[in-house]
């Protein structure tokens, strides 16, 4: 993995099970979904619909920029350990809710284990 700056397994739980999404933090996000959703709502409340709808457009511009030029970050999908800054490993495909519940530490049928889930314990 140093050699080549490629992510083919996790080096925290060794798991080959790993996902890319965008490095993105989703607080930011739902505050810009939130901010949109209630500034228009007030304009339309005041009679004000196109403005609203600049207000829509504008966060599905501000929306589409972010996620064009924010990079990707590798994710484990047992122990959640994140890498940035690596090579893109086309073997790694996006998240799917299917192997997430596989190793779903909740999940008492999967016999899954979670090394992060411990770790205020250490």
């Amino acid at each position: 993995m140093r050699r080549d700056n490629v992510i083919e397994h996790c080096a925290v739980c060794d798991c080959p099970t790993l996902y890319v999404q965008k490095d993105f933090n989703r607080t930011i996000g739902m505050a810009i979904f939130v901010t949109g959703a209630v500034v228009s709502l007030v304009l339309y409340g005041f009679d004000r619909v196109w403005q609203a709808m600049a207000v829509l457009l504008g966060c599905a511009v501000v929306d589409a920029l972010l996620y064009k030029w924010l990079p990707e970050v590798t994710i484990c999908y047992k122990c959640h350990s994140q890498y940035r800054q690596v090579n893109p490993n086309p073997a790694i495909a996006p998240f799917a809710l299917g192997l997430a519940e596989k190793f779903d530490p909740l999940n008492k049928q999967a016999d899954a284990e979670n090394p992060a889930a411990d770790w205020q314990g250490r």
